[in-house]
């Protein structure tokens, strides 16, 4: 029955991302003593525990529901991720987006499609090979977030989107979320007229509920 999800950070914060000092655990080390080297984990074990820990995301960007982020305060990291994941998007002024992992980790972290297809590749490479903070603001400008709102406003924005959002006929967020992932991975044109015979024969056949369009 549900058709639309809300996610938003407590206390006024979206999310900073990972604490970066239990990296070691998460591929079973322990953090390295003084003067010494960090232990390398084998290749089957990162794999194992990426695998496990990107799901996550890919669960967000592939849900049958609507997702609306709610951001305000900082979206680092995994943070940046979940609100790119998201189909809609309320961020406040002031927000700060970026991967400040990158630069303890590599600027190869998360969904490098997501990320290019999201931001554009320019944008993308700026904040991956730089590990910069940006303002939410340089984001807005291209286009990233579907609202861009004073702080004060970003809730009452995000529960007036999601509202428009519930008017839409259950089966058709089904369908169009299905064929919206499809476009996103189908690189340029190609299938464009596949996919639009599909879903005209599908939401041209929908049942209507009382409350909805």
């Amino acid at each position: 029955e549900v058709k639309v999800v809300i996610l938003r950070g407590a206390g006024g914060t979206f999310t900073t991302g990972q604490d970066m000092t239990v990296a070691y655990g998460w591929y079973g080390a322990d953090p390295p003593g003084p003067g010494e080297k960090p232990e390398r984990p084998t290749q089957r074990r990162r794999l194992t525990y990426d695998r496990y820990a990107q799901a996550v995301y890919h669960d967000l960007y592939k849900h049958n529901k609507v997702l609306v982020a709610q951001v305000e305060g900082h979206a680092l990291g995994g943070g940046l991720e979940f609100l790119l994941s998201c189909d809609l998007s309320v961020v406040a002024e002031g927000t700060q987006v970026g991967m400040p992992a990158a630069r303890f980790l590599g600027p190869v972290l998360g969904n490098l499609h997501l990320f290019f297809y999201r931001l554009g590749p320019v944008l993308a490479k700026d904040l991956l090979l730089t590990g910069r903070v940006a303002d939410a603001a340089e984001l807005a400008e291209r286009g990233a977030f579907t609202r861009f709102v004073p702080r004060e406003a970003v809730a009452v924005e995000a529960e007036a989107l999601a509202a428009k959002v519930a008017r839409m006929p259950a089966d058709g967020i089904a369908i169009a979320k299905e064929l919206f992932r499809l476009v996103e991975e189908t690189p340029g044109m190609a299938q464009a007229d596949v996919t639009e015979v599909i879903g005209h024969a599908f939401g041209t056949n929908l049942s209507f509920r009382p409350d909805e369009f």
